[in-house]
């Protein structure tokens, strides 16, 4: 069995190698460890006693730093013992796309950044300033976007795209001028973050609202509805979005913080909210502007989604071209704000990250979220 070079490897039996995300789409295969690299099973033939050898997929591990898993696919406990070995967290997903959980190696041995970060989220104002800024971040791009769209359109379309740009500056200037809170009312259920989460709302359905003006062709886009994805814009962003949640949470492992603290999103069993939190002004540089360029190039067609359980679901086939796009988005060079380097995408989330551990160790004063003009 012959090991595909990385930087062409793409299986028929719905495996995928993007840079460095592993993509497992096949339903029923398996996947085993054949020393330094994972060996991908396709499903048996009805018929046949054993699978293909001439159909299995050999993937060298140190090709990997992530493992989606979409739907009924089997992981062999050698398989994980390998990945988690090397530190390479595996994302289980249904083959729509919706997150289920993940597994990963037991945490890195860094107790005192984790009892830093308990810390920052113990203290009131710290946190809401953190908060803030993911916040103002996510606003500031997503102002960003609108301008730029605006510069290519007839003037009609121009001056509705305008003034949603103002609606979202308005929001901005709100969110910085928010005093923080200094104590919190135990009966206050958004934990003094109502008036922040307000604005973030506000400027959030006015981008909503232009990104449908962006479009070239009427997609039955409305709004921003997550369960289930109304429609194909919809579908498209809910999946894009989870694939961005997975890239920030396996890089939050690395650095050895708990993905499952965060300071925007409130606690939930399971829920990865530093991920949610620091993947906020991410949204629309990297997701919002892939679904868009696939849309209006028409590399995404209608019938390449289909109606089912009361949403609209990307297909197969389609699905691996989204994430394909999505990663060689991550691997686009831009100049990081605090650093002054040209980098990837993919490095400007560790770099956020790294970030926001040092202002949780009290190393630096204010998290600077990553922002674009």
């Amino acid at each position: 069995m012959t090991v595909e070079p990385i930087s062409e490897f793409e299986s028929t039996i719905g495996v995928e190698l993007q840079m460095a995300t592993l993509y497992l789409l096949e339903q029923y295969s398996v996947v085993k460890v054949e020393g330094d690299a994972l060996r991908v099973e396709p499903p048996r033939p009805k018929g046949a006693e054993r699978r293909s050898p001439s159909a299995m997929v050999r993937v060298p591990l140190t090709a990997i730093e992530h493992v989606l898993v979409f739907g009924d696919i089997t992981l062999t406990t050698p398989a994980l013992h390998a990945l988690f070995e090397r530190r390479i967290p595996v994302h289980y997903l249904s083959i729509y796309g919706q997150s289920y959980g993940s597994a990963q190696a037991d945490p890195g041995k860094n107790s005192l950044l984790r009892l830093a970060q308990v810390q920052l989220w113990q203290d009131v104002e710290r946190r809401f300033a953190v908060a803030r800024q993911c916040v103002r971040g996510k606003l500031v791009n997503m102002r960003a976007m609108v301008l730029r769209a605006a510069r290519n359109r007839p003037d009609d379309t121009a001056q509705h795209l305008q003034a949603a740009a103002a609606h979202i500056a308005q929001a901005i200037q709100a969110v910085q001028q928010l005093p923080a809170p200094t104590t919190l009312d135990p009966a206050d259920r958004m934990h003094g973050l109502g008036a922040l989460l307000g604005w973030e709302g506000r400027g959030s359905v006015a981008y909503y609202a232009a990104l449908g003006a962006m479009l070239k062709d009427d997609w039955g886009f409305e709004g921003r509805f997550k369960r289930p994805p109304p429609d194909p814009v919809n579908a498209l962003l809910s999946l894009g979005y989870v694939m961005l949640s997975k890239q920030v949470a396996s890089l939050i492992a690395a650095v050895g913080l708990d993905v499952g603290l965060g300071v925007l999103h409130q606690p939930g069993y399971g829920k990865p909210t530093l991920a949610l939190d620091l993947m906020e002004p991410f949204r629309p540089l990297l997701v919002d502007s892939v679904v868009l360029t696939m849309l209006n190039t028409r590399q995404i067609q209608p019938d390449d989604f289909q109606a089912e359980f009361g949403g609209v679901w990307l297909k197969d086939a389609p699905r691996k071209v989204l994430f394909k796009q999505l990663e060689a988005r991550l691997q686009e060079q831009v100049r990081h704000p605090v650093l002054g380097q040209a980098v990837s995408y993919r490095r400007c989330i560790e770099i956020q990250v790294r970030l926001f551990a040092k202002v949780a160790q009290g190393e630096i004063a204010t998290y600077v979220p990553f922002t674009v003009r």
